[in-house]
């Protein structure tokens, strides 16, 4: 039996080289009005903060990563930037956690 330390694969923010070691990163599930999809996204690419934003299927439209310094930068940019977006009906924040 090897005594070596089991590895796990890494995950995808992790091999994104994300900036800051102490940020928040966060994915925000997007529901959206399906016709204001593209004004949404254009808005997305505008938002600091805002790593990639993809429309996808599923139960969700668009999922977004963001990276923000704290915690107020992240409540900042949903609630004050995403959540005011037209077309926008429920946006659910998935804070990312080290295990």
């Amino acid at each position: 039996m090897s005594t070596e330390e089991k590895v796990y694969p890494m995950s995808i923010t992790e091999l994104m080289e994300l900036e800051g070691e102490n940020a928040i990163r966060a994915y925000v599930l997007i529901k959206a009005d399906p016709r204001e999809i593209p004004s949404i996204m254009l808005a997305l690419s505008t938002f600091e903060g805002v790593k990639t934003a993809d429309v996808v299927t599923g139960p969700y439209d668009i999922i977004v990563f963001v990276e923000v310094p704290n915690q107020d930068e992240l409540g900042r940019l949903v609630i004050n930037k995403i959540h005011s977006l037209e077309g926008v009906r429920e946006a659910l924040t998935c804070v990312v956690v080290r295990i």
